[in-house]
C-alpha cells in the first residue's frame, strides 16, 4: 500500500468523506452563441445541444412514468421534472465505459483525486473556498438536507421556507417530524422580493432552521449579497441555522449572477452547511450523489453524530463526478448559453403568441415560472376543480400516487390545469401549488430540452388556447 492511500485512508476515517465527494457546481461568464433557432449547432466540447436526446422508453420519470400516470393521452413534450434532454458529457460516458470494463463490483475507494478536484471547481468557478475536511457525502441534496433537520432540530420544530419554494422541501421537512413556516414572498415587478418582517416574525415564534433555496427554484431568483444578508443577520442574531440548497448555481442566465451564501462573511460561513451536486450541472441524477460543507466544523461533527454515515457511494457516480469537475467547464459555460437562448425565446414567444401566459427570462436555474393567472380565469380552472373534487368523492374515483398510496382523487387549481395541458396542448408541466404559497396561478416549465421540442410544446399551447 502506497504512502498516499494510507493517508487517504487515515483520512476516510475521520469520518469526513471527503474522499468520497461529488460535485458542486457553479457558473462564469457564458460564452457567445449566436446561432438562430432550428440552425444545427455543433458544441465543441462534442455535444450538439440542438439534437437533444430522446429518453422515451429509458425509465425516464419525465417521459416513461408521466405516461404511465396518464395512460391513453398522448405526450409530446414532458416539461416537468428538473432534469435535462441533452447528451451526457462525453468525457463522463468514456469514463463510465472504461469501469465498466473491470468486471468486478467489490469495495472501491472513489477516484483520490475527487476531492481536491472538487475544491478546484469551487474555487475557479466563483471564487469560494470549499473546506476539504469538512464535505460530506449525500445522496443527493435532500439527504444532507434531511440529516442536518434531525442532526439540529427536534419532532415538532418549524422550519422556515421562502415560498414559492422547492416542493421537495416540504417532504423532507415533514420525513424529520416538522413543519414548515412559509415565509412568502412579494412578487413586485416581476422579480421576487423577500419579506423580512414575516421572516423575522417566523424567528421570533420559535423557529430556528431555515433552508435557503439560492438560486431559487422555481422564481429562478439570483439571491444578491445584500438580499441574504438581510435575512443572514436575522438568522445570526437568533442562532436559527441556515441551510443553504445550492444545486443550481451553475445554471445562470445572461449577466446575472450567483453568489455562494457562505462567501457572504466568516459569520455567515459558520452559521450555515451548503448542499451541492453535479446531478443538476451534468445530469447526473440517476447517480444518486452529492455532497455537504461548513466552515464549521462543530457543524459537521453534530451532523455525523446525528447518524448521517455516507462514506462511500455508487462508485460510477463518484467517477462522474469526477470527470465533470476535472473538464466540465466548456461543456457548462456552453449548456448555459443554450439554456439562455432557448429561456429569451420562451420570453419573446409568450409575448408575440401567448398573452395569457406571462414570463420575464429568470436569473437562474433552467426552470421557467409562468404567470398563467390569465389563462386560468379565463377557463374557470377554480371552480372546474371543486366539481371535479366533488365529483371524485361522490362517485369514489381514485388515483394512485408516486408512492403507490391510492385516495381519492382530489384537484387544486393547478392540478386542474396540469390536466388541462395534458389534454389540449399533450406537454406535461407543473403545477404551482406544489411550491407553496404564492404558487396559484402559475405553472413551472423546465426549458432544459432542445429548441424544436421546446417550440412545439408552445405552438401546441397555442393551439389549445385558440380552442377554448
Amino acid at each position: 500500500m502506497t504512502k498516499d492511500i494510507k493517508l487517504n485512508r487515515r483520512f476516510f476515517m475521520k469520518g469526513t468523506g471527503a474522499a468520497a465527494l461529488l460535485g458542486g457546481a457553479a457558473i462564469g461568464s457564458s460564452s457567445s452563441f449566436a446561432a438562430g433557432l432550428g440552425q444545427s449547432t455543433p458544441m465543441s466540447i462534442g455535444v450538439n445541444f440542438d439534437e437533444g436526446y430522446n429518453r422515451v422508453g429509458t425509465n425516464s420519470i419525465k417521459f416513461d412514468l408521466i405516461k404511465m400516470f396518464n395512460p391513453g393521452k398522448q405526450l409530446d413534450v414532458g416539461l416537468g421534472i428538473a432534469d435535462m434532454d441533452f447528451r451526457t458529457m462525453p468525457q463522463i460516458t468514456a469514463a463510465l465505459k472504461k469501469r465498466l470494463e473491470t468486471e468486478n463490483w467489490g469495495y472501491e475507494i472513489p477516484p483520490l483525486d475527487l476531492p481536491d478536484n472538487t475544491v478546484a471547481w469551487n474555487k475557479r468557478r466563483y471564487n469560494t473556498d470549499v473546506p476539504k475536511g469538512n464535505i460530506l457525502n449525500s445522496v443527493g441534496v435532500l439527504d444532507g438536507v434531511l440529516s442536518t433537520l434531525m442532526a439540529f432540530g427536534k419532532e415538532g420544530d418549524k422550519v422556515i421556507v421562502q415560498t414559492p419554494t422547492y416542493s421537495s422541501f416540504f417532504t423532507t421537512i415533514h420525513q424529520a417530524g416538522m413543519h414548515e413556516a412559509e415565509n412568502e414572498m412579494k412578487l413586485v415587478n416581476g422579480r421576487y422580493e423577500i419579506d423580512l418582517d414575516d421572516f423575522e416574525q417566523h424567528v421570533k415564534d420559535g423557529a430556528r432552521l431555515f433552508i435557503l433555496c439560492n438560486p431559487q427554484n422555481p422564481t429562478g431568483n439570483c439571491w444578491t449579497a445584500d438580499e441574504m444578508r438581510s435575512v443572514g443577520d436575522i438568522c445570526n442574531k437568533y442562532g436559527v441555522l441556515v441551510l443553504a440548497d445550492e444545486i443550481h448555481c451553475d445554471f445562470i442566465m445572461g449577466e446575472n449572477k450567483y453568489v455562494p451564501y457562505a462567501s457572504l462573511g466568516e459569520e455567515y460561513a459558520q452559521n450555515s452547511i451548503t448542499y451541492k451536486s453535479t446531478s443538476k450541472s451534468f445530469n447526473l441524477a440517476a447517480h444518486r450523489t452529492g455532497y455537504m460543507f461548513s466552515d464549521n466544523r462543530e457543524y459537521i461533527d453534530k451532523v455525523l453524530k446525528g447518524g448521517h454515515q455516507r462514506l462511500l457511494l455508487n462508485i460510477m457516480g463518484m467517477i462522474a463526478s469526477n470527470v465533470a469537475y476535472k473538464h466540465g467547464d466548456t461543456y457548462i459555460d456552453e449548456q448555459n448559453a443554450y439554456l439562455t437562448k432557448n429561456a429569451k425565446f420562451v420570453e419573446q414567444y409568450c409575448a408575440e403568441n401567448i398573452p395569457l401566459i406571462k414570463y420575464k427570462v429568470h436569473e437562474g436555474t433552467y426552470l421557467a415560472w409562468l404567470d398563467c393567472r390569465e389563462l386560468f380565469e379565463k377557463l374557470d380552472a377554480e371552480n372546474k376543480a371543486i366539481e371535479l373534487t366533488e365529483y371524485n368523492k361522490a362517485n369514489n374515483v381514485t388515483a394512485t400516487d408516486f408512492f403507490g398510496v391510492t385516495s381519492i382523487k382530489t384537484y387544486r387549481t393547478g392540478d386542474y390545469m396540469k390536466e388541462w395541458f395534458m389534454d389540449n396542448a399533450k406537454i406535461d408541466i407543473n403545477p404551482g401549488e406544489n411550491y407553496g404559497k404564492g404558487g396559484v396561478g402559475f405553472m413551472r416549465m423546465n426549458l432544459a430540452t432542445n429548441q424544436k421540442m421546446l417550440k412545439l410544446a408552445l405552438d401546441n399551447i397555442v393551439k389549445a388556447i385558440d380552442t377554448i
